[in-house]
């Protein structure tokens, strides 16, 4: 059975789902509420899974009527035994760690992040990963499917959630806070969602709450941010919080516009306001205050809070790792006439080992080589320029070879130098910058040494710089391993996704299937490599053996 197959058969069964990115545990709808939008609805789920063998999210609590036990490797199972009389025999899944017990849902179960070692509660506002979902090239599978999941009639002291100072549970949380808490644990933008988790966790903080409780209570925020908050950043910000109470206090206030709306404050908003619709690049507060002046305490405390009144107003965007660095908010609408545009056609453009017989790309496509060492990345994309250089203007940025080298490698090719027809330039970074519009641009390769993650950013501002041309990124990844640099984060844009590994290559993600009926998407095809320049297959495309 398909994922698509699994996830239809459990909503049918009564458990809410919603689709996890492939090989992730991270939901997959881009600005969606993470578990919050899980369905039992079958039509829904066909759209979701149409294109792609997404994981599978049950979202737990009420709803799917399920509570589930998460223990985490040996401890998590050592750290459960005393209480194994109070749990009954019921359907577990084995996990690429440890195991989940799954049980009716029961309110003492509540949602809890270590609450023994290694251990964890998912209920009311959490998720698990279904069977049989991949993560870290694991299936999750059930240990004994037959088994009907039984409900827990008593649960010991050690799996009730401890309470805070104040007497009341995270679960109370919600219904006697302010409306703002409330609001933000239902998830935030982009934009806001780091200033938003730490004025959580100090408020949670104010409230006498422990550092695991705290956890506990924003676990849901985390899951339903976009992007969604990992469990280390998660832990690092409330940390943080409660490291430097004073601060978070203050931060929260300003946030929350407790802090008197002086015209003095408004003076510096509109200063500032100005200032930024003159740049068009990232910009950090340091550069900010050396253009205005800003140099008091009092100053820069009003500095901060202009801009935290122009985030919440969409005005400017800060960077998802770097504290002090903001943008523009970029919020023009470019319409598409889709109606009055001629038929969309393919591009005529060929590719080694005959992709194109399997694959079409379009106008505006990206195509993504995700290639491991000595696997023959270049010597590709080198073939790529010789099939095409006929058809398209081809335009070649190098970060890794000088002008002798390349030649070099050209030279391996059965064709005088003089008759190969591309532009070349020594490139390694910022390549939206430099990308020629409505023609092919290709690049060996693009580096991403850190802020991986950030990859889709990077593919985006490619895509919106490319016309009607194409972008062929080349990536690097690890021998064996099914994505390159930035894993999931860099599977979003690419139209066509190919992964390389010596001798073998695979087609990861084909959007747009040139065979109807023939699914293109993890098909693999063997070859060698001839004098260090041509393909030779020795294999059809066929679904892997």
């Amino acid at each position: 059975m398909s994922l698509l197959e699994h996830a239809l058969e459990y909503a049918k069964n009564g458990f809410y789902v919603f689709p996890l990115s492939i090989g992730s545990k991270m939901p997959a709808i881009a600005g969606g509420k993470g578990h919050n939008d899980a369905t039992i609805d079958l039509n829904q789920i066909r759209e979701w899974w149409k294109d792609n063998e997404y994981n599978i999210g049950i979202a737990c609590g009420i709803k799917s009527d399920l509570s589930v036990i998460d223990l985490d490797g040996e401890q998590g199972v050592l750290s459960i035994q005393d209480f194994k009389p109070f749990i009954p025999k019921t359907l577990t899944v084995k996990t690429p760690r440890g195991w989940h017990i799954y049980l009716k849902y029961n309110e003492e179960l509540k949602q809890t992040a270590n609450i023994l070692e290694k251990v964890d509660i998912r209920s009311e506002g959490g998720y698990v990963v279904a069977p049989p979902s991949v993560v870290n090239d694991t299936t999750y599978a059930f240990h004994n499917s037959t088994i009907p999941i039984a409900a827990m009639f008593t649960v010991p002291d050690p799996l009730k959630v401890r309470e805070r100072k104040n007497g009341a549970t995270p679960s109370d949380t919600p219904e006697s806070a302010p409306n703002w808490v409330s609001q933000a644990l239902q998830g935030v933008s982009e934009g806001s969602r780091d200033d938003t988790a730490i004025k959580l966790a100090g408020y949670f903080h104010g409230l006498g709450m422990p550092e695991d409780i705290i956890e506990a209570s924003m676990m849901s925020f985390a899951n339903t941010c976009t992007p969604p908050f990992s469990l280390d950043e998660l832990r690092k910000t409330i940390k943080s919080a409660m490291r430097y109470p004073n601060v978070t206090t203050q931060r929260a206030e300003i946030v929350e516009g407790v802090h008197q709306d002086t015209e003095e404050a408004r003076s510096l908003t509109a200063m500032i306001r100005d200032w930024i619709e003159q740049t068009d690049t990232w910009w950090t507060t340091d550069e900010l205050d050396n253009e205005l002046g800003v140099r008091t305490p009092k100053d820069k405390n009003l500095r901060s809070q202009a801009l935290l009144r122009l985030k919440k107003s969409n005005k400017i965007r800060q960077h998802l790792s770097i504290n002090k660095r903001y943008r523009k908010e970029d919020s023009e609408i470019i319409g598409l006439d889709y109606k009055s545009t001629p038929q969309g056609r393919a591009l005529d453009i060929r590719w080694p080992l005959g992709v194109e017989e399997l694959v079409q790309v379009y106008p505006k496509n990206l195509v993504c080589i995700a290639g491991s060492p000595n696997a023959g990345k270049t010597a590709f994309l080198l073939n790529v320029i010789r099939l095409n250089q006929d058809r398209m203007p081809i335009y070649y940025f190098c970060s890794e070879m000088g002008t002798h080298e390349l030649r070099g490698r050209v030279e391996l090719f059965n064709m005088p130098v003089d008759d190969w027809k591309f532009e070349a330039a020594e490139r390694s970074t910022n390549f939206a910058d430099v990308i020629v519009p409505d023609c092919v641009n290709i690049i060996d390769y693009m580096e991403m040494t850190e802020d991986i993650w950030m990859i889709n950013r990077y593919m985006t501002d490619l895509v919106n710089a490319i016309g009607n041309g194409l972008v062929i990124v080349a990536i690097q990844k690890k021998e064996g391993a099914k994505y390159g640099r930035g894993q999931e984060f860099g599977l979003e844009k690419p139209r066509l996704y190919l992964s390389l590994d010596e001798g073998r290559a695979k087609i990861v993600k084909g959007k747009h299937w040139a065979q109807k009926n023939n699914n293109p998407s993890g098909k693999e095809r063997r070859f060698a490599i001839e004098n260090g320049a041509y393909f030779i297959p020795s294999t059809p495309w066929q679904d892997p053996q």
